[in-house]
C-alpha cells in the first residue's frame, strides 16, 4: 500500500462501515487512477481538497439518509430535517416580532409616537435606512419557511442564509474587541445551526418537504401571528416601563424572557413538556414520533451556548437571576430531550451503532 492509498483510506473512514465494505476498493482505485494522471509517484502526494470534500459530503448524505436508507441513518436524517423546520418556525416568529417593532417605531408619524419612543438616526439618513432594511430582512426567515413547506429546498436555503447574513452586513454587530466578538458569535449560533441543519438535512436523497396546502399555510401563519402578537406585547411592556408602572424588577425579568434567547428557552420548554407528556401517555410509540425529541435537542445545544456566552457581568441582580434560571431550564430541557430521543431511536433501531448507509452513490 502506497502512502497516498493509505491517506485515501483514512479519509474514507468517514463513510459508514457497510458502505465501505461494498465500495471502498472501487473508490480507492478511482482516486489512485486520477492521481496517476497528475505525476508519477504517490508517496509525496495528498488527497485533493475537492476529493476530501466529496467524501465528507457523501458521508453526511449517507448518515442523514432519506427513504430507502437503513433505519438508523433515516431517523437521524429526519431529526436534522425536523430541527431545520422547527428552527425556521422559531426564527420566522422572531422575524415577525422584529418587523412589528420596526413598523411601530419607524412607520408611525413622529408626533404620534409615545413619549420616549424614537428611531435610531435621523429620518432619511443612511444610518436609519440600513437599520430599517436590517429589520425588514428578518422576514426572509418567513420566505425560507414558506419555500421549505412548498418543497423548494434550494430557495429555502438561499432565503435562510440571506436572513442570517444580510442583517450582519447592514448593521455591523460589534465594534469592540474579542469579548464583543465572542458574545456576538454566541448570540448568532442558534440561527447558524438552523441554517446548517437545513443545508445538511435536505440533500438530494432527502424526502420531499412539500406539505399539503392547508397545512403549509398553518405552519407559516402560526409563527407570523405569534410574532406580531409579541410585537404588541413588547410595545405594551415598553410603555409600562417608560411610565414607571409596576415593580422595576418584575419589568426587567419580563424583558429578559422576550429577547431571542429567552423566547427560545420558553419554546424549548414547551416542546420538552409536550414530548414528556406524549411519552407518558404512550402516544410517542412508532417511527413517526421519534425525530421530535432529538430534533429539539439539536436546537437546545446552541441556545445553551448562546445563553452561557452572553451572561451579564453582574450575576447578583434581577437580570443575573433571570439569566441563571434560563440556563438551568435549558440544561434540564436538553438533557430530557436527549434522553427521550436516544431511547426512542434505540427502540426503533436507530441508535448510534445502527447509523449506517447503503444507498449507492458516487464520490462526486
Amino acid at each position: 500500500m502506497s502512502v497516498l492509498e493509505e491517506r485515501y483510506r483514512r479519509w474514507l473512514r468517514l463513510l459508514p462501515a457497510s458502505y465501505r465494505a461494498e465500495r471502498e476498493e472501487e473508490m480507492v482505485s478511482a482516486f489512485l487512477e486520477g492521481a496517476r494522471s497528475g505525476r508519477a509517484g504517490h508517496d509525496d502526494q495528498h488527497p485533493r481538497l475537492l476529493e476530501i470534500a466529496s467524501v465528507a459530503a457523501l458521508a453526511l448524505r449517507l448518515r442523514l439518509g432519506g427513504p430507502g436508507s437503513p433505519p438508523g441513518s433515516y431517523l437521524w436524517g429526519e431529526s436534522v430535517r425536523l430541527a431545520a423546520l422547527l428552527g425556521l418556525v422559531f426564527w420566522t416568529m422572531i422575524g415577525s416580532l422584529y418587523f412589528g417593532q420596526a413598523v411601530l417605531t419607524y412607520a408611525v408619524p413622529a408626533d404620534a409616537l409615545p413619549d420616549g419612543v424614537m428611531g435610531i438616526g435621523d429620518a432619511g439618513s443612511p444610518e436609519r435606512g440600513r437599520l430599517v432594511l436590517a429589520e425588514l430582512s428578518s422576514l426572509l426567515w418567513a420566505a425560507g419557511l414558506g419555500a421549505l413547506v412548498s418543497g423548494r429546498h434550494r430557495a429555502a436555503k438561499a432565503a435562510a442564509l440571506a436572513a442570517l447574513v444580510v442583517p450582519q452586513v447592514l448593521v455591523p454587530p460589534f465594534a469592540g474587541g474579542w469579548d464583543s466578538a465572542a458574545r456576538w458569535a454566541c448570540s448568532v449560533l442558534p440561527a447558524v445551526v438552523t441554517v446548517l441543519a437545513l443545508a445538511l438535512g435536505h440533500h438530494r436523497d432527502a424526502p420531499p418537504s412539500r406539505l399539503p396546502a392547508r397545512r403549509a399555510v398553518r405552519v407559516l401563519a402560526f409563527p407570523v401571528a405569534v410574532g406580531v402578537l409579541l410585537a404588541v406585547v413588547v410595545g405594551v411592556l415598553g410603555a409600562a416601563t417608560r411610565a414607571g408602572a409596576g415593580p422595576a424588577g418584575l419589568l426587567l425579568q419580563a424583558w429578559m424572557w422576550l429577547d431571542p434567547t429567552g423566547l427560545a428557552c420558553l419554546s424549548l420548554l414547551g416542546v420538552t413538556v409536550w414530548c414528556v407528556a406524549r411519552r407518558a401517555s404512550g402516544r410517542a410509540s412508532g417511527r413517526a414520533a421519534v425525530p421530535q425529541a432529538p430534533a429539539a435537542a439539536i436546537l437546545t445545544v446552541p441556545v445553551v451556548l448562546a445563553r452561557a456566552g452572553t451572561l451579564p457581568a453582574d450575576m447578583t441582580g434581577v437580570i443575573g437571576l433571570a439569566a441563571t434560571l434560563q440556563l438551568v431550564v435549558l440544561l434540564a430541557c436538553g438533557l430530557t430531550l436527549a434522553a427521550i430521543g436516544m431511547r426512542a431511536l434505540r427502540a426503533a433501531g436507530g441508535g448510534p451503532s445502527a447509523a449506517r448507509g447503503t444507498r449507492p452513490a458516487d464520490a462526486g
